[in-house]
């Protein structure tokens, strides 16, 4: 079954609805959250994202179907320190970018939204000269980030803080 979707680039004045994306998506994966804390969860995403849109430094994508918005995705570029590439020597300008809160509605899943998301975040981080992108990959997710060029990598550890 083939979904007719159409992709734009996110504004400020989208923060609305992608921060209800990332509260569908967070309460996937984290199951029994209590509604209060998803209405303070979706009003802080939704100031946070409009303040990185007008900032220009996030980029983010959604998918339509019509006029419903049925997936999103989201690069976060950043100055880095130079380093050293095996292939290119020292990179002076490097730049990293993260992938970040991509989102398909679970009736849209499997239609090639992600994909296509993921490619506007590809393109977006070749005309930015990214020298390195990440991610953080669910099951679900990782067959296709694998698909499109990404290798896990044991070398990276979190701190979440206290």
């Amino acid at each position: 079954m083939t979904t007719e979707f159409t992709l734009r680039r996110a504004d400020p004045g989208d923060a609305a609805t992608i921060a209800e994306m990332r509260v569908r998506s967070s309460a996937e994966r984290n199951a029994g959250v209590a509604p209060e804390r998803s209405d303070a969860f979706r009003a802080a995403c939704e100031a946070a994202l409009e303040a990185e849109l007008r900032e220009g430094d996030t980029r983010i994508w959604l998918a339509f179907e019509g006029e419903r918005a049925v997936g999103t995705a989201t690069l976060m570029l950043m100055r880095t320190l130079p380093r050293i590439r095996s292939r290119s020597g020292i990179v002076a300008d490097a730049r990293d970018g993260r992938v970040r809160n991509v989102y398909v509605e679970p009736a849209y899943r499997g239609r090639g939204i992600a994909q296509a998301l993921m490619r506007e975040v590809l393109n977006e981080a070749r005309r930015e000269r990214v020298d390195r992108l990440t991610l953080g990959a669910s099951d679900m997710g990782r067959p296709l980030y694998e698909k499109m060029g990404f290798v896990a990598k044991r070398d990276e550890m979190i701190y979440e803080g206290s």
